[in-house]
């Protein structure tokens, strides 16, 4: 497939893009892995992994592909209106040999002339004779012949019951149909980026939350050593402690693995699965949680929803296709010319040598009966008209469906979202109430564990509602067609 680089600022960004993941893999995604944030990385933003998913993406080749073959058939449309042109010429050589031929000599004079020549009578005369006469002997003989032509046919169909209007006009609604259907297929690469790029910050931000939960039960334990060595907290205080930094230990682990995870789930989405690491902008980690009416959402994605447009053009192209399987119901007309030029050498032809013709006229023709053909054909281009109508409709419940889900899905989150943030603030003042009281001897060691507890997985809820909700409204962004400027980019 050629692509279009003058003029296409997407094109060069894409290639510096190509230049820095080349120059980042000298690092070893290995090492470059275990911190995302490292500024010797190169940098990739949202936009900038998209671009490059969408250049090299094989789904959306294949539909570019298909996009091609459409804007073929609309071409073979047109030159439905174009007269057939045909040009030949022959050359040919034989040797005919006849066996046993009775041989004759040239005769020229005088012979005689008989009075009873069925009897041969007596000689009454002479008469010239020029001629040939048998010699008695028999050969064989071997004759040549060679023959040549040139010749030229052009038809052209005036009329094939508008078959060929409605064909044209089907090729063509089938290439809108495909260009949309490549718009879309180029919004869910994107969609699917954007997700992966999300959930990359979610466990980014996630391990965050880990190490800093870990160096928290650090700072616990060596308080609880020093309360044990001043004789205000009991060994087992020291030992639960322990036991909690070695969890925190165990989830910075598990939380990196999901980090890595994430990453190769990125490259994947972006057709390098194998590529170094990069830094991701953690500021497109940020939202104000806005939900947007449902109705109004709908009423969007109907008029801008890609994949639609498409059925729309499909239910178009069908109709049409009706058109085409009735064309046979009428007559056809055809004008036609021809002209030929031979040259034959045969010893065996009748007349001149050399000749040729021109031929022109028209042609009428109705088939009143095909065994039923053309009907059958037209009830099924009928059916398929109205499966395409069925199944556009379907397309559109199923939008409504998918908007509503997606709408519940951010509203869910937000919801979530503001909960967590709350309970962030009082496992903070828990924590701080819970190391007082251990302090002044009217606590325990597991009432500062559970609220340490408690407070990390109200920081964790507060980053996994915040990624469920960005992931959403992406996907929502997708079903409404606000996606749009990923497929009017050119690759």
């Amino acid at each position: 497939m050629t692509r279009k680089t003058a003029g296409n600022p997407g094109i060069a960004s894409g290639i510096l893009l190509g230049i820095v993941l080349a120059a980042a893999w000298a690092a070893g995604p290995a090492a470059a892995q275990e911190r995302l944030v490292d500024s010797d990385m190169p940098l990739l933003t949202l936009d900038d992994c998209v671009r490059l998913a969408l250049q090299d993406s094989p789904t959306l080749l294949i539909s570019e592909e298909r996009r091609h073959i459409a804007s073929k058939d609309v071409s073979a449309a047109y030159g439905a209106f174009l007269p057939d042109l045909t040009l030949g010429h022959n050359w040919q050589k034989s040797n005919r040999t006849d066996y046993d031929v009775e041989q004759y000599q040239q005769v020229q004079g005088f012979l005689p002339v008989y009075d009873t020549p069925s009897l041969a009578g007596n000689v009454v005369g002479y008469s010239p004779a020029f001629g040939q006469l048998s010699t008695g002997e028999f050969a064989d003989q071997t004759i040549t012949t060679r023959y040549k032509d040139v010749n030229g046919r052009a038809n052209l169909n005036l009329f094939s019951g508008f078959s060929k209007f409605s064909t044209l006009s089907s090729a063509k609604n089938s290439l809108k149909a495909a260009e949309a259907s490549v718009g879309y297929t180029r919004e869910q690469v994107a969609e699917n980026v954007i997700a992966s790029y999300y959930n990359l910050l979610r466990y980014a931000r996630l391990r965050e939350v880990a190490i800093e939960t870990r160096d928290q039960a650090a700072k616990e334990l060596e308080r609880t050593e020093t309360y044990f060595r001043l004789g205000s907290a009991a060994k087992s205080d020291v030992l639960q402690q322990k036991v909690r930094l070695e969890n925190t230990r165990l989830d910075f682990v598990v939380a990196d693995n999901n980090v890595k995870k994430a990453f190769a789930d990125l490259a994947y989405a972006m057709n390098r699965p194998m590529a170094a690491a990069f830094r991701i902008d953690t500021t497109e980690l940020q939202t104000d949680y806005a939900v947007e009416d449902v109705q109004t959402l709908y009423s969007e994605a109907l008029e801008a929803r890609k994949d639609l447009m498409a059925g729309e053009y499909n239910v178009e192209a069908a109709q049409k296709n009706v058109t085409t399987a009735s064309s046979n119901l009428l007559p056809r007309v055809d004008l036609f010319a021809s002209f030929n030029r031979y040259n034959n050498e045969s010893p065996y032809i009748f007349g001149s040598q050399q000749s040729g013709s021109t031929t022109f006229g028209y042609s009428v023709s109705w088939n009143i009966f095909d065994r039923m053909q053309t009907i059958s054909g037209r009830s099924k281009a009928k059916a398929n008209a109205r499966i395409a109508e069925y199944e556009l409709e379907q397309a559109r419940l199923n939008v409504q469906v998918e908007i509503r889900q997606l709408h519940n899905a951010l509203v869910e989150a937000r919801e979530r979202a503001n909960v967590s943030r709350e309970t962030i603030v009082q496992s903070e003042e828990e924590l701080r109430l819970a190391q007082e009281r251990f302090r002044v001897g009217a606590g325990t060691t597991l009432d500062i564990i559970v609220a340490q507890t408690n407070l990390a997985s109200s920081r964790a809820q507060e980053v996994q509602a915040m990624c469920d909700f960005l992931i959403a409204r992406s996907q929502l962004d997708r079903a409404v067609g606000r996606l749009d400027r990923w497929s009017r980019e050119e690759s």
